[in-house]
């Protein structure tokens, strides 16, 4: 707990984040962040697009689709009638509560999972209590998590802010596709605010109700294999089943074991690893969890949630990677009527015989009117599955009918096939950015001598580098400002500060994450150049005024100040 509390106090005291509307009490769930934490999100995002859209070796678009999401996507979807979460409220203060997670805090069983009717069951036999008034909590009901809302005035039109941006790619689909000129396999990105009415959000960034998601739908031909490279192979993983079983090895050899799905999933697991590697964080502390079949979302065949180890929350998950099938392309075709199916050259065509319906849709819009195209679908549908022999009789949602003689004729046709038409499969990574920079700070925090320092990766620092003057000088102040404009105009995301002591300035610009802090001592103002302080050592180096731009580049490209052939200071 008190880790926690250091987190958020370091967080709020230098910029990080803190809770929004706090001048009217706040809102739980709901986060500010601040010059800094604004920053280092943005840095994960950038790091995030470029490890998986501009450096990928597959094709990899990014789109922008809208937050507020009309009903029927997410009728079609399965959010409206599977996106829920178990809940309880106290009978006598009439706090609520997510059920599920507050049995398990309190009677230490494993509840994930459970039904509505399996924690009636569990709150009627065990004692669960209000943590407010301390009254038994004895009903669970279910509670749908999306935030409802309304497009144009007088409640026209029913809507939801989006749970997730995976359906406005899944509804663009085919936009998307045409414009990537009809090839698989194609990963369609996208990073934006997603919503979700959280029962009881107490865990600072880890569970909020608005954040930013991160997360792109990779489609494919589930026909078409794909070999897994030697170096994605053999690297090697944590994965633990949903067995219980936790497998060490290599990646390839999870494959072959069926512990991973497909060969896919198996890539994204190798690329996941690979970004949270520059995050700052080693393969053995990612952990790839499976989650149960009671447990994974509807629309998933496998789920592997991306845990890794906090000091104040222990293991969190901070990203997902699913197997969604064709769910999503397929429900949305079957309720929109817009075929979403794509079509492939087979290597060797073939000729079939197949039955055609003639229809007269004159005869048969008299006697259906609104009715007709469903009876048209009913009679197509009848003429797929072969050959009708004598009266031909529809079920249709009006009820049983036949058609009167003359309104359709089946005849046998031979075709040449040289298409195969299908749903392309999906796998789809999605990384929450909140959560990745709460992660991310509370890896980084250690502490030295008594004081904090957040040992960021360097690509992920709020500042590139600071710059001091030694002391309240003018002239340390203007050769100061100098390199300051200097380094802006090269690119260089610079801190300047002035106020204080030295030490005063170092101590704030470690516990900031600055990698590096460039100070204007007397033997710069007669020529001798500029110190370079190492955040993590501590330790300095002289450079020579016309070598600082060489030397931060190097810096930023990964090289250390060790490494470089420069005098140290003492």
């Amino acid at each position: 707990m008190a880790q926690r509390e250091d987190l958020d106090e370091l967080a709020r005291r230098r910029g990080f984040y803190w809770p929004s509307y706090e001048i009217y009490g706040g809102v739980g769930g709901l986060y500010d962040l601040g010059p800094n934490g604004t920053s280092v999100k943005n840095r994960i995002i950038q790091l995030w697009r470029d490890h998986f859209i501009r450096s990928s070796q597959y094709p990899m678009v990014e789109i922008e689709t809208p937050m507020v999401t009309p009903y029927e996507v997410l009728e079609a979807s399965g959010h409206v009638e599977s996106f829920t979460d178990p809940l309880t409220i106290c009978p006598k203060c009439h706090r609520v509560y997510r059920a599920d997670q507050l049995a398990e805090l309190q009677l230490g069983i494993k509840t994930e999972g459970m039904t509505i009717d399996q924690l009636n069951e569990l709150y009627s036999k065990e004692t669960v209590k209000c943590e407010a008034c301390g009254t038994r909590l004895e009903s669970v009901q279910s509670f749908n998590l999306l935030f409802q809302t309304w497009i144009g005035p007088f409640n026209s039109e029913r809507a939801f802010l989006r749970p997730e941006t995976a359906q406005g790619i899944f509804t663009a689909f085919k936009r998307t596709f045409e414009t990537a000129r009809r090839k698989l396999p194609l990963g369609v990105a996208q990073v934006g605010r997603v919503a979700r009415n959280e029962i009881s959000p107490r865990q600072s960034l880890i569970r909020m109700r608005e954040f930013t998601i991160m997360e792109f739908e990779f489609f494919f031909d589930p026909e078409d294999g794909v070999a897994l490279p030697k170096e994605v192979a053999d690297i090697e993983v944590r994965i633990k089943l949903s067995s219980g079983q936790l497998y060490v090895g290599a990646l390839g050899d999870a494959l072959k074991n069926g512990y991973v799905a497909n060969a896919w999933m198996a890539y994204f697991i190798y690329r996941t690893l690979t970004f949270m590697s520059a995050l700052g964080f080693s393969t053995g502390e990612v952990l790839f969890l499976e989650k149960g079949e009671k447990e994974r979302a509807h629309y998933s065949s496998q789920t592997f949630d991306v845990m890794v180890p906090t000091k104040g929350w222990g293991d969190v998950e901070v990203a997902g990677i699913a197997y969604r099938t064709d769910y999503d392309l397929r429900h949305h075709s079957q309720k929109s009527g817009e075929d979403l199916s794509v079509s492939v050259a087979i290597p060797q065509p073939y000729t079939r015989t197949v039955v055609r319906a003639k229809v007269d849709r004159a005869a048969i819009g008299k006697r259906f009117g609104e009715r007709s195209k469903e009876v048209i679908d009913a009679i197509n549908q009848l003429a797929a599955s072969g050959m009708p022999h004598g009266k031909v009789i529809l079920n249709l949602s009006f009820g049983s009918v036949e058609l009167d003689e003359g309104m359709v004729k089946f005849e046998e046709v031979s075709e040449r096939v040289t298409t195969r038409k299908f749903y392309p499969h999906v796998v789809e990574p999605s990384f929450g950015a909140d959560r990745l920079l709460y992660a991310v700070i509370d890896h980084s925090i250690t502490e030295r001598e008594g004081r904090k320092i957040l040992s960021l990766p360097p690509i992920l620092a709020p500042y590139d580098v600071a710059v001091f003057p030694l002391i309240d000088d003018e002239a340390m102040k203007t050769k100061a400002l100098g390199l300051v404009s200097a380094l802006r105009s090269s690119g260089f995301y610079v801190l300047y500060d002035d106020d204080g002591t030295i030490g005063r300035r170092y101590a704030r610009v470690d516990e900031v994450g600055v990698p590096w802090a460039i100070t204007v001592d007397d033997r710069s103002l007669k020529g001798e150049g500029v110190t370079i302080r190492d955040r993590d050592s501590w330790q300095q180096w002289r450079v020579a005024d016309g070598q600082v731009l060489s030397v931060l580049s190097r810096l930023r490209s990964g090289e250390k100040l060790y490494q470089m052939d420069l005098p140290k200071e003492r």
